[in-house]
């Protein structure tokens, strides 16, 4: 769910950060018992609500960083997701040097480094505070710093992985090579983490080696997982938006009810979309999913019109752009389905449209004929 925006991006809260929030709650009441053991169950509560809040802020903190350095370097970043492992940013393309690279990945861990110094030095500063926040501060500066040290971790796509890629880049001077060796020394961390945690579920306990392995599962599909997200994006920028353009001349007619456009179009051509027409002018987009949400009595009366996008719905590109771009502008919409407008360079006439489907399509074709 969206808690609000800052400096036009959006943060967003998964259910499953309660979660971590939670344990951060847990160890802290945990660690205030230990170092005043006649705490009172409030006390105890207290504590773990508070710490919870402060790791949830300090995430935030860190994601915003890396955010708003990103929009500086003229990256869109449209949101921030707060989930169980901890917070990624939504940033819409890679940094264009490694030097960028760097500086974006590397202010993340340096925002929690000094956060975590600013509640130690708090905390042991002599002030005179109370017991409940005084352990908390404590607690929370070595959570920071823990932070800090565990996102410097050379494994690709954490922020240490993104600044051995930066270092990589700039010795080799191959972007994709960089990222190719960076996300496969993220996967030999990712197998160290899980095989450390069976390790530690066998001899020592579940709990401790379940959160390992899944840690290690995470980074080995990270790092699988953005090096074909960059290998993609590398194809696609080679890739003109004319080679894979649907030129969408199968057009519906708007008043055409919808069981027989299911019937005349969809089925028979196999495609999720179609290009709508009122007196020889198309009008808008009508795309499967939204067939999908009437029920089979709706589809019987309800005519294509009724359930047609405006063009103006979609985003629009011209001819001359790459497939990169029309990522881009896919990952800039906010709803489904994506689907671009291709217009000539004078924006007047629509050439065609791009979904999903034509840039698999395409995506395919070049490995084919590059592999």
């Amino acid at each position: 769910m969206k808690i609000g925006t800052i400096r036009g991006i959006n943060i967003k809260l998964h259910f499953s950060t309660l979660l971590i929030v939670g344990l951060v709650g847990f160890y802290a009441g945990y660690f205030y018992l230990d170092l005043v053991p006649a705490a009172s169950v409030l006390e105890l509560i207290g504590v773990g609500i508070f710490n919870g809040f402060i790791i949830l802020f300090c995430i935030l903190v860190h994601e915003l960083m890396h955010s708003l350095v990103a929009k500086r370097y003229g990256i869109n970043v449209p949101e921030i997701k707060l989930y169980i492992f901890g917070g990624v940013s939504k940033i819409e393309s890679e940094p264009t040097t490694a030097k960028s690279e760097a500086i974006i990945s590397g202010v993340g861990p340096l925002s929690s480094l000094l956060l975590g110094l600013g509640f130690l030095i708090v905390s042991f500063s002599g002030s005179v505070l109370p017991s409940m926040l005084t352990v908390s501060f404590l607690y929370s500066g070595i959570t920071n710093l823990g932070l800090a040290l565990f996102n410097l971790i050379p494994a690709f796509p954490m922020d240490g992985g993104r600044i051995l890629r930066a270092f990589i880049w700039s010795r080799k001077n191959d972007f994709l090579r960089a990222t190719m060796i960076a996300s496969r020394i993220g996967r030999v961390f990712g197998y160290g983490f899980i095989f450390f945690g069976l390790y530690q579920v066998f001899f020592f306990g579940l709990v401790n080696g379940i959160w390992l392995i899944m840690i290690g599962s995470f980074l080995n599909n990270s790092a699988r997982r953005s090096y074909i997200e960059t290998l993609n994006d590398f194809r696609l920028s080679r890739i003109h938006v004319k080679e894979m353009l649907n030129p969408g001349k199968l057009t519906i007619p708007h008043d055409m009810i919808i069981s027989d456009a299911i019937r005349e179009y969809f089925i028979p051509h196999n495609k999720p979309y179609f290009p709508v027409v009122r007196n020889g002018e198309i009008i808008g987009i009508v795309h499967i999913d939204d067939i999908k949400k009437l029920s089979v009595e709706e589809r019987a009366f309800k005519t294509i019109g009724e359930l047609t996008r405006s063009i103006s719905y979609f985003p629009t590109i011209t001819g001359d752009k790459t497939g990169m771009d029309v990522v881009k502008a896919m990952r800039a919409m906010g709803n489904y389905p994506h689907l671009v407008v291709v217009r000539d360079d004078d924006a007047e006439h629509i050439l065609g449209f791009i979904g999903r489907k034509e840039l698999i399509t395409s995506l395919r074709f070049w490995r084919s004929m590059n592999a």
